[in-house]
């Protein structure tokens, strides 16, 4: 009798629901490990573009400054000016075309708009300069950057910048050459781009220093640092409010704020109390001792003697901020660019701010 060999099986064996729910827990983990390296890596690309821009936007400072012979001057606006320097030819070409016709007439009543982020009369290019006005340029935003790009100002859309000039810092520390003087913080001091001359004012044809004025080395003064977040509010890390921060614009709009330094627990940017050092006794060469120092904020030269008070990385309502962890990025004057951390010393971040104290800024 024949016999017939067994019919093959026609059923195959899966995978059992146990064996599905440990191969997703396998993949589940290794997601939640790889992700936080992928996030890292990208942040640190960004942090890498952020410091890039610092250097080009130093650079373009100082190419303005061998074909003019001088810096811009903040007051009124300083990208914008450099503009031809970051590959940005055509929009400084336009910029040039729709001045306003008073722009180089400091005796008339309207000079003062210059490009400073405030436009209240009309002409008849300024439609031309409004639209581009509100280009997003992204060598003058950090990538790291959240929110809007752009800033509404005086009915005018307006590309934000997130990167700004030194001036006037908030704290003194004890026994740097502008500690105290006659009563007094000192406040008269010179950045790279403040005017030979020392001269303060909004003329927009008011020229910034020179180059030769920077005695202490041109890698040992500051010329560009990060204010990120432009119009949100941030305090540190996270956004107090949809409008209040720098309110910087490349085409002039909050160059050059004033430094303030805040408490660590003022998480709105108040600066309704403030403090201020000065000198009511007889030694005008030494402040006050502080009867108060539970208040909020520093303004404007307040000796640092509290102690409590942070210059960095706390608001980007007045100070550097960035959204780099525990790190500003800057530009130098010799058109190289440096991350500095938020706890530096304040006597060597004025040091570095300063071009002619004759103060080396040590290690930062």
């Amino acid at each position: 009798m024949a016999t017939h060999a067994p019919a093959a099986s026609s059923s195959r064996r899966g995978f059992t629901l146990v064996e599905l729910l440990v191969v997703i827990a396998i993949i589940g983990v290794l997601v939640g490990l790889l992700l936080p390296a992928v996030q890292a890596a990208r942040e640190a690309a960004r942090r890498i573009q952020c410091k890039n821009n610092v250097k080009q936007i130093a650079l373009g400072m100082s190419m303005f400054e061998h074909t003019f012979g001088h810096y811009p001057y903040s007051r009124t606006g300083s990208l914008w000016r450099i503009l031809a320097f970051v590959e940005q030819r055509e929009l400084a070409e336009t910029f040039s075309a729709a001045k306003h016709p008073n722009f180089d007439n400091p005796a008339a009543d309207e000079y003062k708009w210059g490009y400073n982020g405030v436009i209240t009369t009309d002409w008849s290019n300024k439609p031309l300069l409004t639209e581009a006005a509100g280009t997003e340029l992204g060598v003058f935003q950090c990538p790291s950057r959240t929110g809007s790009g752009t800033l509404f100002e005086d009915d005018i859309v307006m590309g934000v910048a997130d990167y700004t000039t030194p001036r006037i810092p908030s704290l003194r520390p004890e026994g740097h050459p502008l500690y105290y003087q006659s009563g007094e913080p000192q406040m008269q001091f010179s950045t790279a781009m403040t005017p030979a001359s020392g001269s303060r004012n909004r003329n927009p044809n008011n020229k910034g220093g020179k180059a030769r004025d920077i005695t202490d080395g041109m890698s040992h003064t500051l010329m560009y640092y990060e204010c990120i977040g432009t119009p949100e509010l941030f305090v540190r890390g996270r956004i107090a409010a949809t409008t209040g921060g720098a309110g910087l614009t490349w085409a002039g709009g909050g160059d050059g704020v004033k430094m303030r330094a805040y408490k660590a627990d003022n998480m709105t940017a108040d600066t309704s109390n403030s403090n201020r050092g000065i000198s009511t006794s007889s030694t005008p060469s030494i402040p006050d001792t502080p009867t108060d120092c539970s208040k909020t904020s520093a303004w404007e030269a307040t000796i640092d003697t509290c102690g409590t008070y942070r210059a960095l990385n706390h608001t980007n309502k007045s100070q550097p901020y960035s959204f780099h962890s525990s790190a500003v990025n800057i530009g130098l004057c010799d058109g190289s660019s440096r991350t500095i951390t938020d706890t530096i010393d304040i006597g060597v971040f004025l040091n570095l701010m300063l071009r002619n104290d004759g103060q080396l800024p040590g290690e930062y």
